[in-house]
């Protein structure tokens, strides 16, 4: 789950990114004749990160292909399947996604059968999305081979860093869905 959780942040730390360099201060490389953007530490740290997610999304997309699935799919069908029923915004804040996105992603995964939409009993005017048994099944079959790999990518980790890391991440997360409930 750590990697999951890793290339979700990693995208909206992208974007975040993206704002933040927009407004800092730039310097002259003599040697190129080019201006220069002078990088701190936060965001060399986001690069790091960027260079990470990438390989591992390239990687996961790689395992889920041959059950038709891309990663941002199966990252909604894994939180459906661990929290459902849930609602549609519940994913958007869980994942850090944006609303449209999952609209797309859940129309796919509906259309193929592995979630179902269902009228909350409470509030009729509330979907919840819940796995089909087909989606449950794909997703044990995705979840063999996502952990398999997950132990390849992580075996140089000592548990101690390992869940120093997802505590970071976990922290980061928990204030980049802050941060968005607050410029929403």
């Amino acid at each position: 789950m750590l990697w999951c959780r890793l290339i979700v942040d990693a995208e909206t730390i992208f974007s975040e990114m993206i704002n933040y360099h927009m407004n800092l201060p730039q310097d002259f490389d003599k040697r190129s004749g080019r201006e220069q953007v002078k990088l701190e530490n936060e965001s060399l740290l986001l690069f790091q990160l960027l260079k990470c997610a990438n390989f591992i999304e390239r990687e996961i997309n790689n395992i889920l292909r041959p059950f038709g699935l891309k990663q941002q799919q199966f990252a909604v069908l894994n939180e459906i399947v661990l929290r459902g029923p849930i609602s549609q915004k519940e994913l958007v804040d869980n994942l850090l996604y944006e609303k449209s996105n999952i609209s797309k992603i859940v129309k796919i995964l509906s259309e193929r059968k592995l979630i179902q939409i269902t009228v909350a009993p409470a509030d009729r005017r509330l979907t919840l999305l819940l796995e089909t048994s087909e989606g449950s099944r794909q997703w044990q079959s995705c979840m063999r081979e996502f952990n398999h790999a997950s132990s390849m990518y992580v075996s140089y980790f000592s548990g101690g860093q390992l869940e120093k890391a997802l505590k970071i991440m976990k922290y980061m997360g928990k204030n980049l869905a802050a941060k968005r409930k607050n410029s929403s």
